[in-house]
C-alpha cells in the first residue's frame, strides 16, 4: 500500500493578511442569504485566532509561520496543534479585531498533536464550547475556519467523509479517532475549528492528504475535551477535588449535549470532595455555580476559582425536575499547586 503523505496545515508567513473585522451588518429577519452556514460562521468566528510563531534559524535569522487557534476559555486559554508552536521562540496571538497578544505554551503533546496556550489580556475574549461527536454522521455539512497562507478568517465548507480514522503523521505518531472531511484546508489552517451546521465545534483541523483532493482530517472534539479536562482540571488549577465521575451524552428531542453524573465518591474521606454531596448518580448537571455546563471540561473550569472546603451550588435535572444541590470541595494532593486560581484572572 502506498505510503500516506500528509502535509501539516502550518505555513511560513511571508506577510499575514490583515485580520478581518467583525461583520458589520446584522442579518435581517427572513433574509435567505443568512442561512445556517452564515449563522454558524458568525457564531464561531470571534473565538478563532491567528497564531503567529517565530522560530530561530541558523545565522541568527528568524523564520515566521502562522497557524490557527481556538479560544476555549474566556480567561485566556486557547487550543491549537502542537506542530504549529513546536520549537518556537515567540508566539503571538491575533484576535478578530487585530489585537496582538503574546502567548505561552501551557501544555503540548505530540501523541495527539495538541497544544494549550495562555494569553493575558484585558480584551474581552469569547470562548467556544466543544460539542459531542457521538451522534455525528457521514454526509453532515461541516465548516472550517482558519488562516491558510495568511488569508485571515478563510471559510470553507464540506461534509463529513468518515469517522474514526487513524493516520500516521510525519512526526512518527499515529493520530486516532480522527474525523475525515471535505472542507478544504491548507497550510495555515492547523489548529482551526471544524464546526457543524449549528456552529458547534466538533474538531480541530490538523492535516490533509497532499496528493489528493479534499481528504482532510480533524482531531475529534472528544479527544480535545479529554486533554483539556486532564491538563486544566480543577485539581491541577486550583487544588480542589470534586469527586464526580461524569459522562457526556446527547439526549432529548433537541439532541443537546448534557453532562450526566456517572458516579459520586461513596466514602467519607477528606481528600474526596463529593462524599457528603447532595449530588446523585444519574443527575444531569446544568450549571456549576454561575457557569452553564455543556461538556465535562465546563465542570472543571467552573471550579478554577474555587478553594478547598468551599461548597458550590450545582443546577441539576433529576427525574424531570430541576434542582439546586450542594457540592463540597476537598483539597487534593499537591494543594500548594503551582497554578492557583488567582493567576487565571486577567
Amino acid at each position: 500500500m502506498r505510503q500516506l503523505t500528509l502535509r501539516s496545515a502550518a505555513v511560513m508567513l511571508a506577510a499575514l493578511v490583515m485580520v478581518g473585522r467583525a461583520a458589520g451588518t446584522e442579518p435581517k429577519e427572513g433574509d435567505l442569504r443568512r442561512n445556517a452556514t452564515v449563522k454558524a460562521v458568525r457564531k464561531v468566528k470571534p473565538s478563532v485566532v491567528a497564531v503567529k510563531v517565530t522560530h530561530q534559524a541558523s545565522g541568527g535569522r528568524t523564520k515566521d509561520m502562522v497557524g490557527t487557534g481556538l479560544i476555549v476559555d474566556e480567561r485566556g486559554y486557547l487550543v491549537t496543534n502542537r506542530h504549529v508552536v513546536a520549537g518556537s521562540s515567540r508566539i503571538i496571538v491575533r484576535l478578530l479585531d487585530g489585537t496582538e497578544i503574546p502567548a505561552q505554551i501551557v501544555y503540548s503533546t505530540p501523541a495527539q498533536d495538541l497544544a494549550i496556550l495562555r494569553v493575558r489580556t484585558r480584551h474581552k475574549l469569547v470562548a467556544q464550547p466543544l460539542v459531542p461527536t457521538s451522534d455525528l454522521e457521514e454526509g453532515e455539512d461541516v465548516i472550517a475556519v482558519g488562516h491558510p497562507y495568511g488569508y485571515s478568517y478563510t471559510v470553507s465548507k464540506g461534509i463529513v467523509s468518515s469517522l474514526n480514522r487513524s493516520v500516521d503523521m510525519p512526526t512518527g505518531y499515529t493520530l486516532t479517532r480522527l474525523l475525515q472531511h471535505t472542507a478544504p484546508i491548507n497550510p495555515g489552517s492547523s489548529g482551526g475549528p471544524l464546526v457543524n451546521i449549528n456552529g458547534g465545534v466538533i474538531g480541530i483541523n490538523v492535516a490533509y492528504r497532499e496528493e489528493a483532493q479534499q481528504i482532510c482530517f480533524a482531531i475529534s472534539s472528544e479527544t480535545v475535551k479529554r486533554v483539556l479536562s486532564a491538563q486544566l482540571s480543577a485539581l491541577k488549577v486550583s487544588g480542589v477535588e470534586h469527586g464526580l465521575t461524569c459522562q457526556e451524552k446527547v439526549i432529548g428531542q433537541g439532541r443537546q449535549s448534557r453532562v450526566v453524573v456517572a458516579a459520586v465518591a461513596a466514602k467519607v474521606d477528606p481528600k474526596v470532595a463529593a462524599a457528603g454531596a447532595d449530588v446523585r448518580s444519574g443527575d444531569v448537571i446544568l450549571a456549576v455555580g454561575s457557569r452553564t455546563v455543556v461538556n465535562g471540561f465546563d465542570v472543571e473550569r467552573a471550579l478554577w476559582d474555587a478553594r478547598p472546603g468551599q461548597k458550590v451550588s450545582l443546577g441539576v435535572r433529576r427525574g424531570g425536575q430541576e434542582l439546586t444541590v450542594t457540592l463540597p470541595l476537598a483539597g487534593g494532593p499537591g494543594v500548594v499547586a503551582t497554578a492557583r486560581a488567582g493567576k487565571l484572572r486577567n
